[in-house]
């Protein structure tokens, strides 16, 4: 796993010797550093690992630099690639740069050129990934204003349907109390219509069988009488 503020470098050389000095020196010098000692196999490691900085040769076997660089750009676009080239010309030079070509140094060359040249191109890797962070920063604080913004929204039709649904159950209480105040004052609730007329029922079928009990002579005219009045005094 690399870390967020480490260089991958990938050095591409088929002399061994120089490869294996450049090496040594950009480890020492801090950097993560791959190896490739021709251009078909710089160009696998090109596509399948992250890295930051390509350092290859310009005269290599299976793909020369130049093909490395254009493979490289073409799988990033912010890989950087630097030239290292025996045969200094101008031509050479601008070729590089023309295909995308970060910078190019001649051989023989001095370590510390090397080590000037990849601190540089790490300052350019290093502000790079911070304008990513903060777009990415920036995105996701997009994203979340937007669900914000949604989720007010749809609180806000709730609270409308809501306050739609207490102004209808408002009309109709007010549409209720109305239609009470228009009822004559002498109408009674059916309920106590209901109870009134069962009552009545039952006090009639009472007497019925108060005055059946005189009239068998069960009972006397006074008797009848005390009776009816109890009966209706209890009522």
């Amino acid at each position: 796993m690399t870390h967020k503020n480490e260089i991958r470098v990938l050095i591409v050389d088929d002399d061994k010797s120089s490869l294996d000095i450049l090496e040594e020196y950009l480890v020492a010098e801090g950097f993560s550093v791959l190896t490739a000692s021709d251009g078909s196999k710089a160009i696998k490691i090109i596509e399948e690992e992250d890295l930051d900085v390509v350092l290859t040769d310009l005269k290599l076997p299976g793909a020369n630099g130049i093909e490395v660089l254009k493979v490289a750009k073409k799988v990033n676009q912010d890989l950087h690639v630097i030239i290292i080239t025996g045969y200094a010309s101008l031509e050479t030079a601008l070729q590089a740069i023309k295909e995308g070509g970060y910078d190019y140094i001649t051989k023989p060359f001095r370590l510390e050129e090397v080590g000037v040249a990849l601190k540089n191109v790490s300052g350019k890797v290093t502000l790079e990934r911070e304008k990513r962070s903060l777009a990415k920063d920036l995105r996701k604080a997009y994203t979340e204003l937007d669900i914000l913004k949604e989720s007010k929204m749809n609180l806000k039709n709730n609270l409308n349907s809501i306050n739609k649904r207490i102004e209808e159950g408002r009309a109709r209480i007010v549409k209720n109390l109305e239609t009470l105040q228009t009822l004559p004052g002498t109408l009674l609730p059916l309920h106590y219509v209901q109870t009134k007329g069962k009552g009545d029922d039952e006090i009639l079928v009472r007497l019925e069988r108060l005055g059946k009990l005189r009239d068998e002579g069960v009972l006397t005219e006074e008797e009848f009488r005390v009776n009816k009045e109890r009966f209706l005094t209890k009522i």
